[in-house]
């Protein structure tokens, strides 16, 4: 199975091709001007068309931001914290094996054991 990261990849590629192809066709209409306009020549310009780019730059800097954080570490990456990079079952092993460390079946063995050694170091002292 994949990791959650590749599949935001994924849909980050379809965002990537979709709002490339429509920034590319406002800039055709002339919603979205790059140089300045002469004369008649210049049809309304239309602010809200700014948002195709602005939707494209920021899926891009996600997509690189994933992509250049697969040789780290886990936890190393800039989007860790939100995305995770390990595959689902190695995922999984580990919350397993966190859930059986959290929970308290073997707290009472721990307990003893520090209290025999506590004990051990008193009667040390004595």
């Amino acid at each position: 199975m994949d990791s959650p990261a590749n599949r935001v990849q994924r849909i980050l590629v379809g965002m990537i091709l979709s709002f490339l192809l429509m920034t590319a066709l406002a800039i055709s209409e002339g919603l979205i001007r790059i140089f300045g306009c002469v004369g008649s020549e210049c049809q309304e310009e239309n602010s809200y068309a700014f948002i195709f780019p602005i939707i494209l730059l920021l899926s891009i800097t996600l997509y690189l931001l994933l992509h250049f954080s697969k040789g780290k570490e886990h936890e190393k990456g800039i989007l860790d914290r939100w995305i995770s990079r390990e595959e689902e079952d190695v995922m999984r092993s580990r919350l397993k094996q966190e859930q059986l460390d959290a929970s308290g079946d073997n707290m009472g063995s721990g307990w003893s054991e520090m209290e025999k050694r506590h004990l051990e170091t008193k009667l040390e002292e004595e």
